[in-house]
């Protein structure tokens, strides 16, 4: 799993993570400038935040789940900017 910097664009925004589950924390991703940043802890003004398990999360990044499935199943929540979800799979995946 990659981040799709060409499929990025002008897209920005910072994606925060809050995971539960064996592994917890806290992480998040700003995306600006066709460029991806990874930081520990808690961002302060995520457009996006997803609270999820780790394992699933990782399932889901890994192909071993369907996102949307999981979403509808109410496996994660998501709050924020619901556009950046949608585009995961652009922004995110193998080239």
């Amino acid at each position: 799993m990659g981040f799709k910097a060409k499929e990025a664009g002008d897209t920005t925004g910072t994606i925060q993570f809050n995971f539960d589950g064996e592994v917890q924390g806290s992480c998040h991703i700003v995306i600006q400038d066709g460029k991806l940043e990874a930081k520990k802890g808690t961002a302060k003004d995520a457009s996006m935040t997803i609270n999820s398990p780790f394992e699933l999360w990782m399932d889901i990044m890994t192909g071993k789940a369907d996102g949307q499935q999981m979403f509808m199943e109410k496996k994660y929540t998501v709050d924020g900017d619901f556009n950046l979800l949608l585009r995961m799979n652009q922004l995110f995946g193998n080239e």
